[in-house]
């Protein structure tokens, strides 16, 4: 991660060098999870799946298979709505599913205690699995989502739009 060793010489005291083996554990630590994040981008398995795998006999790999088979067909699926949690104080306006995503059409707050304005929006945002998570990911170009997506979230875009600037 970028942080400097500290090296302990062999006059330092025990709490000295308890410190220093504690930082250095916890570097390494955060450097494995680094690593093992970077690595799921690419699909690569964790070694220690690798070595639980080969730990199984043939019986266990025919199971293993069968609920890789599931798994993969779950993530060509969109999620549901109750499987996606919406950020703090969202309201969701509209949905709808495309494919293998979740487009939630929302309104958000800012958070900030004095503003006049929130919520705020209507965004769009799309939701798809990856792993056991279901990250957000916010569409800014409208122009550029799914038509059948559009069509759906225009008319409430438009008149969100419209009761927004009769109150300016």
């Amino acid at each position: 991660m970028g942080l400097p060793f500290e090296s302990v010489d062999e006059s330092a005291n025990p709490g000295q060098k308890a410190r220093a083996r504690l930082a250095e554990s916890r570097r390494e630590e955060q450097k494995q999870t680094q690593e093992r994040r970077e690595g799921r981008k690419h699909g690569e398995l964790s070694r220690s799946l690798e070595e639980k795998i080969e730990a199984c006999n043939p019986k266990q790999l025919k199971r293993v298979i069968k609920l890789a088979r599931l798994n993969l067909k779950d993530h060509k699926q969109a999620p549901e709505r109750w499987q996606i949690h919406l950020y703090g104080n969202t309201k969701l306006l509209a949905h709808a599913s495309r494919k293998n995503k979740l487009y939630c059409l929302e309104l958000r707050s800012c958070g900030k205690p004095n503003c006049r304005k929130c919520p705020h929006g209507p965004y769009v945002f799309s939701y798809h699995r990856d792993g056991q998570y279901y990250p957000s990911k916010s569409e800014s170009d409208f122009s550029r989502l799914p038509k059948p997506i559009r069509d759906l979230f225009a008319p409430i875009r438009a008149e969100m739009k419209a009761n927004a600037a009769k109150q300016a």
